[in-house]
């Protein structure tokens, strides 16, 4: 078995793995299956079910919940959608949904309700797209996972927006820095060419400080010694990294690999989310505390997205 590309897709194969009581029904019924990379359920603690990245990916009977306010489009995707995988919000920036597929499922994803259309022809499209909108300064993209691509495909897209004159900027969001970097090294020779174009920025999620490791850190180093700007985004969720001392620790090992912390969302809303909230007083309470034991540089924002705003809404 190659470990680098195996996927645990059956709950029960996982929990083995992880030395914990097996699952009755082996075949949870989800519409959203459980998918976790070797590499990222390797840093999972053997026997602890309260591990905080087992938490992130191991599906519950609590996503059955029905909750008011829960949807399945909480940040507005679909009224934000120009064509097919071309998304504005936002003044001046576009995001791109690259793919439909993602090297691990995080059970409190906001998309995982989307409802994906092909991208075959997205290079293409966006190329065209881009020529009629040239107050688009920054293409921002998204998923899935823009890495978890083809590298062919993945540099036909980057191609689309790297030839227009009016972009300035190219950001990137993705998981597989910490979820499965050994499929991001296929990508580094594409990547590595962009700073010299135009402005990189990649922002890293990553929610708390176990995830990251020598891989990450390698993959970190090589893309800000090319020229990308380094960012993380978190999501504050509870049981997960909802304590000071956790954010605090997930900031000082992302300072350590070269990532400034930028954003930690507030939950966004998906329908099957709920137990992963963290109410608006305690998040205040914990960023006003973690402030106190972090310079500011290392102090991510707590936002909130909120459909149809054209920005993020901060919280303090």
């Amino acid at each position: 078995m190659d470990n680098n590309a195996f996927y645990f897709k059956k709950i029960n194969d996982f929990l083995a793995f992880l030395e914990l009581p097996l699952a009755k029904n082996d075949c949870f019924s989800s519409s959203f299956p459980i998918q976790v990379p070797f590499h990222y359920a390797k840093k999972i603690e053997k026997g602890n079910p309260l591990d905080p990245l087992l938490l992130q990916v191991l599906p519950l009977e609590d996503e059955n919940i029905e909750k008011e306010g829960f949807t399945k489009d909480p940040v507005g995707d679909q009224n934000a959608t120009q064509e097919p995988g071309i998304l504005q919000k936002y003044n001046g920036r576009a995001l791109v949904i690259s793919t439909s597929a993602c090297s691990i499922h995080c059970r409190f994803c906001f998309r995982k309700n989307f409802k994906y259309e092909p991208t075959t022809s997205l290079p293409s499209r966006l190329d065209k797209w881009l020529a009629s909108h040239p107050d688009v300064s920054e293409i921002i993209f998204s998923g899935g996972d823009p890495f978890f691509t083809s590298p062919s495909f993945f540099e036909a897209l980057t191609e689309s927006a790297l030839r227009h004159k009016s972009i300035k900027t190219i950001r990137f969001h993705s998981r597989l820095p910490v979820t499965e970097p050994k499929r991001l090294e296929q990508l580094l020779s594409i990547l590595k060419c962009i700073p010299a174009q135009k402005n990189a920025v990649l922002v890293s999620h990553v929610n708390h400080a176990q995830e990251l490791d020598e891989e990450s850190k390698t993959i970190f180093n090589t893309l800000r010694e090319s020229g990308f700007i380094l960012l993380n985004q978190s999501v504050l969720l509870r049981g997960v990294n909802d304590t000071v001392e956790a954010l605090s620790d997930l900031s000082h090992k992302l300072f350590s690999q070269g990532v400034l912390p930028y954003y930690l969302h507030q939950l966004d809303k998906a329908k099957g989310t709920s137990h992963f909230e963290v109410s608006d007083s305690k998040a205040i309470c914990l960023l006003e505390n973690t402030r106190t034991e972090l310079p500011g540089y290392l102090v991510p924002k707590l936002v909130r997205e909120i459909a149809n705003e054209k920005s993020k809404t901060p919280l303090c």
